[in-house]
């Protein structure tokens, strides 16, 4: 049996595991039934476990005549999950200045000098304006931790 992996179908798994998440979540992590009353985790169980039949739904009735989803669509959501990886390991603001360097270049085909530069002046500002002006400290990553 062949499944079509269109988009109707990938929105709709991805917001089922999204939902499956926030049930979890809500019913292991933050308490469903506290007091005899509701808990914090209420809210998250009942939206996540109506998101999840949903998404079971739409996973059964998508547009079959809908196109295959293209691999280019999936690369922003890689890279936001790659983006938050590398945040835990490397720290904010180098991971910033690698994705806007590694972006511009393949996506944007523009060349090495001009994204180096933008991306240099791009983290400059960031850290400019959150860490200096406004002394919000950003995440140091794996790597600051162990020096």
């Amino acid at each position: 049996m062949k499944i079509a992996l269109n988009p109707d179908r990938v929105i709709a798994i991805l917001c089922g595991l999204v939902g499956g998440f926030w049930a979890y979540s809500g019913w292991f992590n933050y308490g469903f039934w506290v007091n005899k009353g509701p808990g914090p985790g209420f809210i998250p169980v009942i939206v996540g476990i109506v998101t999840c039949i949903l998404a079971a739904v739409q996973t059964q009735n998508y547009d079959k005549e809908a196109e295959p989803v293209d691999v280019k669509a999936i690369l922003p959501i890689a890279a936001m999950i790659a983006f938050t990886i590398s945040v835990s390991i490397i720290g904010f603001l180098p991971t910033v200045f690698l994705f806007l360097v590694l972006w511009l270049i393949t996506q944007g085909s523009y060349s090495r000098t001009f994204s180096v530069s933008l991306a240099a002046i791009a983290t400059g500002l960031i850290w400019g304006i959150f860490e200096y002006w406004l002394q919000v400290p950003f995440p140091g990553g794996l790597i600051k931790s162990l020096l």
